[in-house]
């Protein structure tokens, strides 16, 4: 099949029948795009290699130099406007608003952030230690971050605030080249609708506010959707490996990325043996292998200390923690991936980190591929979501974010099939693209209205105050810098990592449910063995959440297992109404 291209200039884009008189975005601009925001993960790795080869002196100074490069050239482009090329100016005006707007919300303190991505407590860790070293006992301490080295430059230099711009900007860039992808496709005005529906999906808010990696995931998954999209309509080898680049690059930063990047190589397969063109596409198959391997290899574990050595459960996978924390039947939880589209709680525990658009998966899976006879490199992305959704739903903890590798494509897809509809009845296709933004917008004010730091953005309340209120550790974390000496370590449970205020030495559990906790702390454990392996880990403190273990030792077991551990090995030396310190016995009574 080839793929049909369009000269700039020589299509003019419609969107529900409206026509603009502009000229369509061209490879080359993506590729600029890609190019630019590829350079940053690339960086990174090798400011890594050098931090473990010459020292973390010069790995700073060459990060120093990456980082004003990059500044310099994403200025120069901006400026230049060759981003927006294709667009109506009204929307390039609107969408310099919103990238405002997301800059002003994005200036919060850090308080809701992973410490091993785009959290700078690592990078913390580094230059206390004046190398480079990983934190024990979290099991993704072990491959680094290809993101993180750049982050410990912006610490060395005081400006710990400006780590929080870099997912921003690529949270602003996966949208305007899934913007530009949709129009290359379906027109200017299709674009716009993919690129708008983006930026308001209601998870958006919360990323916004709290400075996650997966912007960065989401910006990487779209661009390798885009060129495996591209190399099944045209064949070229040089797309494929493009794709594979990106999707390493994302894998490289979170796994998330790397399940996507899986499901569609199986899906690749397939349609190899199908189509008999197995030899293009098993080049980019190996491509793709060589790209992760360079990425977030078994070669990184060369660097890595002190490997995490808790003891695994059989099972403990996050619809377990679902249903051990939050009180859910099995099959109640086994509905979690679908109930993610419809009930997302900005921030609540055990419901969800923010919602998605329950249209998503209608549109991008369930109709496409049988409507209208849709194109082979539809329905091979229609598949690769579909098997993503399945497989995300048993490995994931079910946050909205968590899936956000797919919903590029997915935005893509429902773009394409309401064009669709719209050239059989245009009414019909109006007035679904409507609810599907009026979905998004209302999904995206409510999570606005609902946030409490607007005190802060506007200046009434103080940095200590707000996050006081967001952070259930803070004031915990606080006596304890008081009153604890760097030799003393402090383990955070069921805090996730929220841990970035503390100054003393300290250990967290894998994810903010717990699951390191709840492996140490099984029902069959006995208390004096559970004392002996936070022992062996140098382990002073146990620093929790007391809601969230309230729910954990529900079970009359546990419950007398902790009061019997309390009693005998640790006794509390701060305690409000969100968190409880414990210091653990000097020697076992």
């Amino acid at each position: 099949m080839k793929l049909t291209r369009y000269p700039i200039g020589a299509r003019r884009a419609s969107f529900a029948g409206i026509k603009y008189n502009c000229p369509m975005a061209s490879d080359r601009e993506i590729d600029k795009l890609f190019a630019l925001f590829l350079f940053l993960p690339l960086a990174g790795v090798l400011q890594f290699v050098v931090a473990n080869t010459a020292g973390l002196g010069a790995s700073l100074a060459l990060g120093a130099l990456v980082l004003a490069l990059w500044v310099a050239t994403l200025s120069l482009m901006v400026l230049r406007g060759s981003f927006f090329s294709g667009f109506p100016r009204p929307a390039v005006g609107i969408f310099g608003l919103f990238a405002a707007w997301t800059g002003w919300i994005t200036s919060l303190p850090p308080y809701f952030r992973d410490d091993l991505i785009i959290h700078l407590e690592a990078p913390k860790h580094v230059l206390r230690a004046g190398a480079w070293t990983s934190i024990p006992f979290q099991p993704s301490s072990v491959f680094p971050n290809s993101l993180l080295p750049l982050n410990a430059v912006l610490v060395n230099a005081g400006l710990d605030w400006a780590v929080s711009y870099i997912p921003a900007l690529f949270y602003l860039a996966a949208a305007l080249l899934l913007a530009r992808w949709a129009a290359a496709e379906f027109g200017a005005g299709w674009g716009l609708f993919a690129g708008a529906g983006f930026l308001l999906e209601p998870v958006f808010f919360r990323l916004s506010t709290t400075a996650y990696n997966d912007p960065a995931v989401a910006f990487f998954s779209c661009a390798g959707a885009y060129y495996f999209w591209v190399f099944l309509r045209g064949g070229r080898s040089a797309d494929g490996f493009k794709g594979a680049v990106s999707f390493a690059a994302g894998s490289g930063i979170k796994y998330n990325a790397g399940l996507l990047l899986v499901v569609m190589l199986v899906v690749f397969f397939v349609y190899s043996l199908r189509s008999g063109a197995f030899g293009p596409r098993f080049r980019v198959f190996l491509a793709s292998v060589a790209a992760v391997l360079l990425f977030c290899g078994p070669w990184w574990a060369r660097f890595a200390h002190d490997r995490p050595v808790a003891p695994a459960s059989l099972f403990n996978g996050p619809l377990q923690e679902r249903m051990a924390l939050c009180g859910e039947s099995a099959a109640y939880a086994l509905a979690s991936p679908v109930r993610l589209f419809f009930q997302g709680a900005e921030g609540n525990r055990c419901g969800y980190d923010g919602g998605l658009n329950p249209f998503l998966l209608v549109f991008g899976i369930f109709c496409l591929p049988f409507f209208g006879g849709a194109s082979s490199d539809r329905r091979f992305l229609a598949a690769s979501a579909a098997l993503f959704m399945v497989s995300a739903s048993l490995l994931f903890a079910i946050t909205g974010r968590y899936f956000l590798p797919v919903v590029p494509a997915l935005m893509f897809l429902s773009a394409g099939f309401l064009r669709a509809v719209t050239v059989r009845r245009k009414e019909a296709g109006i007035a679904l693209a409507a609810a599907f933004l009026a979905f998004d917008a209302q999904g995206y004010a409510r999570s606005a209205l609902g946030f409490d730091g607007w005190g802060y953005l506007l200046g009434r309340e103080s940095k200590g105050a707000f996050l006081s209120r967001n952070v259930a550790s803070y004031d915990a974390t606080t006596f304890a810098n008081k009153r604890l000496t760097k030799k003393e370590t402090v383990y955070f449970v069921f805090l996730g990592n929220q841990v970035y205020y503390c100054d003393v030495p300290y250990y967290y559990d894998a994810f903010w449910d717990g699951s390191t906790f709840m492996r140490l702390f099984d029902s069959k454990a006995d208390v004096g063995s559970i004392y002996g392996e936070f022992g062996s880990r140098g382990i002073t403190h146990l620093l929790y959440n007391k809601k969230i273990m309230g729910r954990y030792l529900a079970n009359d077991d546990l419950r007398a297992k902790f009061a019997a551990f309390k009693e005998g090995f640790a006794q509390p030396v701060y305690s409000d109404e969100n968190a409880e310190l414990l210091e653990l016995a000097r020697r076992r009574p």
